[in-house]
Formats: structure tokens, C-alpha cells, sequence
């Protein structure tokens, strides 16, 4: 009797296990729309969520300022949060899968009422003030130009604010950020795209010392060429 009940249980476990979902939290930054909102939706939000869905993995997003999460994420307080680029600069700081969750395309913006003198990037040379956000990430070029004058602020938008006044020459922004801000704030007249900065693979960073990380980035890049293969990553990209 007893060894039969052990085999029933066995049967329902092995049976149900597959129905329960594992739950992970991730760091979702709150402030670079449309790829992230303040409420934690967006097309990141969406990729990661389907990603994960797709492996038996639910994800449960921790919102909160950018700088912050990847300071968790460094000590190990959180498993991993996006959306970082990966780069030369950052590549021993994290664990990154195989598969970026998206490329980001980002350009220069000017004011119409002072242009820069410069054509492309490569001909900023002479200390122009450029508005970036703490802690993120413009591609390798951007990092080692040390002939600009480099201005953090929180957001992009205030960036884009400081343009508008003429405190800054230039601020980059990634191409659905410019679109949605620039429409949003009444800029589109005054502020003008200038030539092309870099496209970057935008990724989740797994912290190094979280329990399992490099297992759960494994897992997302499965997830990954699995939404890829079955249209709701094109889906996904054609909503945002």
C-alpha cells in the first residue's frame, strides 16, 4: 500500500512539475522609453518577459533608476537587470548571454539655433559639451574620445532641456527614445538630429556572484531563439 501511494506521487509530480513556472526577479530601468517605462512596461520589458515565458521561466520586474540596479546587480543583491549595452568597459563587470535582446541605433541631436561645427562624430575634437545619462552606455568610440567635454545628468530628457537652452552642444539619444521625447515635449523644430553615433547589442547583465546567473543567461538566449523562431519577438518589434 505504502509503495503504492510512493508511485502515485511520483506519477503526479513528474506529471505537474512541467505546469509550474519558476519565478526570477530582474532590475527593469524606469526612465528610457519606449525600450523601458516607468511602470515597467516597454519593448525590452516585453522581449525579456516573453523570453523567459518561453522557457518556463516567469520574471517579476524590480524597477528602479538605472545607475542603482547595476549597482546591485555588481554586489550581487539582484540577478541581473537591463538594458546594457555590452561593452569593452563593462564586459568583466557582468555575465552576458550570447544574444542581445535588441540592437540600439543612437545619434547626435543639436539644436537647430547652433549647430555643431562638426560633421560626424569622429570630427568632435574641440571640447564639445555632450549631454549623456550616469552610467550609460555609448559605444566604445564614444568612451575613449577623451577631446569632448562628457555632461551626466538622470534622464534624456533633461538633456534634451539643456539643448533647448543651449547649456549643452550636443546630447545623444538611442532612435525610439528621440522619436517619443522629441514628439512628447513639442522639440521636433527645435532640435535636429546630427549625424550617427553607434548601434550597440542592448543585453540583460547577470550579476557574477548570484546564485545560478550564468544558468538563467543561458536560459534567456534559449528563450530567445525560441520567441525569434516562432514570431513573437517580430511582434513584439512591430508593437514598439
Amino acid at each position: 500500500m505504502i509503495i503504492r501511494a510512493l508511485l502515485v506521487l511520483a506519477l503526479f509530480l513528474g506529471s505537474a512539475s512541467p505546469g509550474f513556472a519558476e519565478t526570477i526577479t530582474l532590475g527593469a530601468e524606469n526612465d528610457w522609453a519606449p525600450y523601458a517605462n516607468p511602470d515597467g512596461t516597454g519593448m525590452a520589458n516585453d522581449i525579456v518577459s516573453a523570453a523567459c515565458k518561453a522557457v518556463g521561466i516567469d520574471v517579476v520586474f524590480n524597477v528602479g533608476p538605472y545607475n542603482r540596479l547595476l549597482k546591485e546587480v555588481r554586489e550581487g543583491a539582484i540577478l541581473g537587470a537591463f538594458n546594457v549595452p555590452k561593452e569593452s568597459a563593462n564586459e568583466k563587470d557582468y555575465i552576458f548571454g550570447s544574444t542581445p535582446l535588441f540592437v540600439a541605433h543612437s545619434a547626435y541631436y543639436q539644436n537647430k539655433d547652433h549647430p555643431l561645427s562638426a560633421g560626424k562624430k569622429e570630427d568632435l575634437v574641440n571640447g564639445e559639451k555632450i549631454g549623456i545619462v550616469f552610467d550609460y552606455g555609448y559605444g566604445d568610440f564614444f568612451a575613449e574620445n577623451d577631446r569632448i567635454v562628457k555632461i551626466p545628468v538622470r534622464s534624456d530628457l533633461l538633456n534634451l532641456r539643456k539643448l533647448a537652452r543651449g547649456r549643452i552642444d550636443a546630447t545623444i539619444l538611442y532612435d525610439k527614445t528621440a522619436d517619443k521625447l522629441l514628439a512628447e515635449n513639442g522639440l521636433n523644430g527645435k532640435i535636429l538630429k546630427a549625424f550617427d553615433s553607434e548601434s550597440l547589442d542592448i543585453f540583460v547583465a547577470f550579476s557574477k556572484t548570484f546564485p545560478k546567473a550564468e544558468y538563467y543567461a543561458k536560459k534567456l538566449d534559449e528563450g530567445l531563439a525560441i520567441i525569434k523562431s516562432n514570431g513573437t519577438y517580430a511582434r513584439i518589434m512591430g508593437d514598439h
